[in-house]
């Protein structure tokens, strides 16, 4: 058969010592067997030597790389009390569905020339029904002729088992809150979210009531404890207590050796989310148009104009009526620079062409300025924002992450994020929507979500993420290992996700929170304006005083310093 067939065939037999399952000791998850041949013998007509021998063999098979629940079994019964026959089977078989083993047909030679084929039917009758086990089918007899033999039925004998109609029976789904993708009303009923609407999608392709149940204790999607217990979801999967969770599980090892992933509907960007930066007070306003060495090289501009003007005014080849001493040239080349009136105007054609081409840079000088000011009123603009991992590395921070996103880092990028807190997201987002060195790693589409709502609250400044991505990960949701249900259940998912309608149903979902906290609203026809009032000229008026101040101690000192030489003649 091994060589005709090119089938790769292991002879197993068991031990004897039933050995513990340990899916981490699995090396290779990717060889497969697709059928197993199982001969089962009974001692003396009684079935126990039977049942002991399919629970060693399943118990050992399911520790091998190639174990697969949804292979085809072969199981041929021999030499067991033929009134007990039904009974018997039926026992196999629900030994074999506590590891989801659902494809089995069962061989039994009632006579030397008969042998009888059973089979059962998981999730539909007359096997089955809801997936209570009734009874095995009498599928075929198989006749011998001579040297040959034949069906009386003839037909087929390995079929798809799993109906796409349930027929209403109950399909367990446990949740927790996790908005947008699982939204609840309160605390009892579900309301929606993004997994809520495929999971319905699903139940109701497969004509099935959806049954959905919370677990208890504060692990939300849970994790495998050292004493061997599970928490959280994956509990509900592990205890068959679900036959589906939900919450957005991303895809990663762990999850897929201990259970079975769905096919991916949705993927997120991951980044890290910092406070925005702290706006420029109004009040700098006027001297951020320029840099300082700018502004330096301005009034250096000024002097330099008023010594050129003066030695023109004074030069033998360029003499001037004017007496245009070194104070007033400076004081006409500053009044022209603010765009004021000038002292004494220029009489020599020499000083009006200096005075002239002076007065084109100065308005361009105003009008650069000017708009920038404006500018500069209405937005003041903001300090540097951090933007990049590089940065983020270097400043005095705290970090927090996920537990759940804290496997999808190396260890030599954890010992970087020092100080590190773990946290749940939203309670994360609060932290950094209040302190300002705080910085969070998440997902684009929940801080989407969550950061409108943390816009109306009192307190709390606006967060930015990094523009760039450092990661993208894939949603899933999970099912027990082996469930047979999985290929339907990826098939409607792949249907929706290529339909376009997870990424619909999810911009649906943000967009109704943002216009119910007054983020989103219509575009208006009307030019958008701002007013200004005094807080956007606070600028202004500092210098305004400033210089005030300035004249009025200048003309106080004018009045003392000219008392004095009264009294000193």
């Amino acid at each position: 058969m091994n060589a005709i067939g090119r089938w790769p065939i292991t002879v197993h037999r068991p031990t004897g010592n039933v050995m513990g399952y340990n899916s981490y000791a699995w090396t290779n998850t990717d060889d497969k067997h697709y059928s197993y041949i199982l001969i089962l013998s009974c001692r003396n007509g009684y079935w126990k030597a039977a049942f002991d021998f399919v629970r060693e063999t399943i118990m050992q098979l399911k520790n091998f790389p190639a174990w697969n629940s949804r292979a085809r079994f072969l199981v041929v019964v021999r030499r067991c009390v033929s009134n007990d026959i039904r009974k018997g089977l039926k026992i196999i078989v629900e030994y074999l569905w506590r590891f989801k083993a659902f494809n089995v047909i069962f061989l039994y030679p009632s006579t030397h020339t008969t042998v009888e084929i059973y089979t059962w039917f998981p999730r539909y009758l007359p096997s089955t029904r809801c997936g209570l086990l009734l009874d095995v089918v009498h599928l075929d007899t198989w006749v011998r002729e001579y040297d040959t033999g034949f069906f009386l039925r003839n037909i087929t004998l390995y079929t798809d088992r799993i109906p796409r109609d349930l027929h209403g029976c109950i399909l367990r789904a446990s949740a927790i809150k996790f908005r947008p993708y699982i939204i609840w009303h309160g605390n009892e009923t579900i309301r929606g979210g993004l997994d809520v609407q495929v999971l319905r999608i699903i139940s109701e392709k497969l004509n099935a009531s959806l049954l959905f149940r919370v677990p208890s204790g504060n692990e939300r999607k849970g994790q495998h404890l050292p004493n061997g217990t599970w928490t959280g979801l994956k509990a509900e999967l592990i205890y068959d207590k679900a036959d589906i969770v939900i919450g957005c599980f991303l895809l990663n090892y762990y999850d897929y050796i201990e259970f079975d992933n769905t096919n991916i509907y949705h993927t997120d960007g991951f980044t890290w989310v910092v406070a925005r930066a702290t706006p420029y007070p109004r009040w700098l306003s006027m001297g951020r148009v320029f840099t300082p060495s700018s502004w330096l090289l301005l009034l250096m501009a000024v002097f330099l104009m008023g010594f050129i003007m003066k030695y023109l005014a004074k030069s033998k080849y360029f003499y001037s009526y004017n007496k245009w001493d070194t104070m007033k040239c400076i004081l006409t080349t500053w009044a022209t620079f603010l765009g004021a009136g000038v002292p004494e105007m220029p009489r020599t054609d020499t000083l009006r062409i200096l005075l002239l081409s002076w007065m084109v840079y100065s308005l361009a000088t105003n009008t650069v300025f000017q708009a920038f000011f404006t500018s500069y009123e209405v937005d003041p603009g903001l300090h540097h924002q951090l933007d990049t991992v590089e940065e983020l590395l270097q400043a005095s921070i705290i970090y927090a992450i996920s537990p759940a996103l804290k496997c999808f880092f190396t260890d030599d990028m954890l010992k970087r994020l020092t100080p590190l807190i773990l946290c749940e997201p939203i309670s994360c987002l609060e932290k950094v929507a209040t302190v300002y060195n705080t910085a969070l790693f998440m997902g684009r589409v929940p801080l989407g979500y969550h950061r409108e709502g943390f816009l109306k609250k009192k307190n709390r400044h606006e967060v930015h993420p990094f523009r760039e991505d450092s990661f993208q990960l894939h949603a899933v949701m999970m099912m027990q290992k082996g469930s047979p249900l999985l290929k339907l259940v990826n098939e409607i998912i792949t249907r929706i996700v290529e339909a376009g309608l997870s990424d619909y149903w999810l911009r649906a979902i943000i967009e109704e929170t943002r216009m119910k906290a007054g983020i989103l609203e219509l575009e208006s026809l009307k030019d958008s304006y701002i007013e200004l009032n005094v807080s956007h000229l606070q600028g202004a008026f500092i210098f305004l005083f400033i210089g005030i101040g300035l004249s009025v101690m200048a003309f106080l000192s004018e009045l003392s310093f000219g008392k004095l030489s009264l009294k000193c003649r």
